[in-house]
């Protein structure tokens, strides 16, 4: 069991409590979720905190772990420190976005953002609107509609469309993962 962890942190099974901490230091500095954006970052930094916390744990239980101890209690310890150190590692994955949360950055950040996607939707609007006013005043001349006005007017509204469509996308993924993340609070 212990050389698992050993191998989590990339050192050998020998390592003194020194290049425990070590390595844990810089295998934590590469997979922080607030340094490291890769998708799996914050389980990987979960399980280099919980073989940090077993690994020094267990450096000073060595004594409790003996031949005597029944096999099932040392299956209940390893799950109860295993539970202990993911707790812990997890609230200190998301301990820095909760400070950043409460800022005036993010505040202003998710005002500004709103603020764009609500211009967005705007000039979406205001692409289909031309198009429609384009399209009723070219009527009004004597060639009419031309294949060229016909395609610009198609090409322009779906541009219109999306502006409108990403921006609604945008400002509902953005208040989901808001809404969200005050749910787990509370």
């Amino acid at each position: 069991m212990y050389q698992h962890y050993y191998r989590i942190l990339g050192i050998s099974s020998g390592s003194g409590l020194s290049e425990i901490k070590k390595a844990y230091r810089a295998k934590a500095k590469e997979f922080h979720p607030d340094l490291n954006k890769s998708s799996d970052a914050k389980e990987k930094f979960i399980t280099i905190n919980e073989a940090y916390e077993f690994l020094i744990n267990n450096r000073f239980r060595k004594s409790y772990i003996s031949r005597e101890v029944r096999e099932q209690q040392y299956r209940d310890w390893v799950k109860y420190e295993r539970e202990k150190t993911r707790a812990r590692a997890a609230y200190q994955a998301k301990k820095k976005f909760e400070q950043f949360k409460r800022s005036r950055i993010y505040k202003t950040t998710h005002i500004l953002y709103t603020f764009y996607d609500f211009f967005s939707v705007i000039i979406g609007f205001i692409i289909i609107l031309g198009v429609v006013y384009g399209l009723k005043f070219q009527s009004t001349f004597a060639e009419g509609f031309t294949l060229n006005s016909i395609l610009a007017a198609i090409l322009l509204f779906c541009v219109g469309l999306i502006f409108i469509t990403f921006s609604i996308m945008n400002y509902w993924e953005r208040t989901k993962i808001f809404r969200r993340k005050n749910i787990f609070e509370q």
